[in-house]
């Protein structure tokens, strides 16, 4: 019964597959950290036809490649990954450029943007940017600094213009040295409605906004946020014309606004970004076609990749409901879809029945 399955996800797949349609895969700064580990990933992402690979090499403002590795025109001060403590020498992302040569899998930075540090503080080098700049980062309404061990860590506050010249030089400074075929950004966005507080944010608020109300609050940190990546998008184009830019983002739209100004539907309007990946991780799927039908209504299908979940806890989520997902995604002609993560489909065993 299961092999019947699976052969029934391998017709299905091959018969609908559109030329030129995303098939991406976010790939954790975990599974990177060895030749053997990539050697794997490359082989397995041909075998199942993955034509993007979304490889985080940025995790925690921190780095799985080498900074300023032949032309330091960009500062990049940040340090190598903890998780390349065992490897000092490796360099995961050229390596990955290298492995991939030909194959016809595009290598796209995934990196964290705002949140910059892990849970624990023996994972960060001395000369990390949270003891460098800790007047970085946001506040909470409280007026109190975020702590390093909160949600998913610290986060950098976007209001404040330092930190955009900050992330922009690190940005530039890998497109310079490796040649990538584009940039994805995570996390970009505040961590949630209760933050922004950052003195030097709140002053600037003050000083740029005429009605100081709760909505133009919002809407001046949704700008923050914006202003970055229009400031990106420019200097990309004039320096590296062909890459990509994509972001992932909240898939509900209201939500992505109101609660984290992370408004992508102005980036996709203003042509900001080439891309945004929708996080639509729902198990259910009545949830997930709610999802879609709401984005469907803003006609910009051509710019959305959808992301899938391909995680299971205690095998309680099979690949016929990732299926049923992905049913829902081709017959709506977005640009394509992604998979959350590769590590979930190794885990899982999911790539016997996700081939296309």
């Amino acid at each position: 019964m299961i092999r019947a399955a699976a052969l029934g996800l391998l017709i299905f797949f091959t018969i609908t597959q559109l030329p030129g349609e995303i098939r991406a895969l976010w790939v954790p700064s975990w599974e990177l950290t060895s030749p053997e580990n990539i050697d794997q990933l490359v082989q397995e992402a041909k075998n199942n036809r993955i034509n993007k690979i979304l490889a985080e090499v940025r995790y925690r403002a921190d780095c799985l490649y080498f900074p300023n590795k032949n032309d330091s025109t960009f500062p990049n001060p940040e340090p190598r990954s903890y998780l390349l403590a065992a490897t000092p020498d490796f360099d995961p992302l050229e390596y990955l450029i290298q492995k991939s040569s030909g194959s016809g899998i595009e290598i796209h930075a995934w990196l964290t943007t705002y949140v910059v540090t892990t849970h624990k503080l023996e994972n960060l080098a001395a000369d990390h940017l949270y003891f460098t700049h800790p007047e970085w980062i946001t506040h909470d309404f409280r007026r109190q600094a975020m702590k390093f061990d909160s949600q998913e860590g610290a986060y950098l506050d976007p209001g404040i213009p330092e930190v955009s010249i900050y992330l922009l030089n690190i940005i530039m400074d890998i497109l310079k040295n490796y040649r990538i075929a584009g940039i994805h950004l995570d996390y970009l966005r505040y961590p949630d409605i209760n933050y922004g507080y950052n003195p030097q944010s709140y002053i600037l608020f003050k000083a740029q906004t005429r009605y100081q109300d709760y909505y133009s609050w919002q809407r001046w940190k949704q700008d923050q946020i914006s202003q970055f990546i229009n400031a990106l998008r420019i200097s990309m184009r004039n320096t590296f014309p062909g890459v990509k830019l994509s972001a992932a983002v909240f898939p509900d739209l209201m939500q992505a606004k109101n609660f984290y100004a992370q408004n992508w539907h102005e980036w996709l309007i203003r042509d900001l970004v080439d891309q945004v990946y929708l996080m639509a991780y729902t198990s259910s799927n009545d949830n997930f076609r709610v999802i879609m039908d709401k984005v469907v209504n803003l006609n910009l299908n051509d710019m959305i990749v959808i992301g899938l979940r391909a995680w299971s806890n205690n095998n309680e989520y099979p690949a016929r409901q990732i299926n049923d997902k992905v049913k829902m995604v081709k017959k709506s002609g977005f640009a394509g879809l992604s998979f959350f993560s590769y590590t979930g489909i190794k885990e899982n065993n999911y790539f016997q029945s996700l081939k296309y």
